[in-house]
């Protein structure tokens, strides 16, 4: 059975400024591709939301994967309700622990 993924509403800001980001220096269509990679990521959580490296010592069931070659996403899992809550996305190196603090 599926998970449901659910959007922290900043996300939707990261993942702009990732598009911002890399449309600066490579190009529209180059960032379209990374988002699309990015999406196709977070639509395989639905059926597999138990990967990643689990940062407990962050904020209990959290984890973060790997996206688009430079990208990181965090989220958590809820088994119970089937869920998975997506809370940042970050690229290039940037500082997704930061961001932890007021998402949680």
């Amino acid at each position: 059975m599926s998970y449901k993924i659910y959007r922290h509403p900043e996300v939707e800001q990261d993942l702009f400024d990732i598009v911002d980001l890399i449309a600066d220096y490579a190009g529209v269509l180059i960032a379209m591709n990374k988002l699309a990679e990015i999406e196709a990521t977070i639509l395989s959580l639905v059926d597999t939301p138990h990967v990643g490296t689990i940062r407990d010592e962050i904020a209990p069931n959290l984890r973060a994967i790997p996206t688009a070659r430079k990208g990181v996403i965090t989220f958590t899992v809820d088994d119970a309700e089937r869920t998975v809550l997506i809370i940042s996305i970050t690229y290039a190196g940037a500082n997704w622990l930061g961001r932890m603090p007021a998402r949680l």
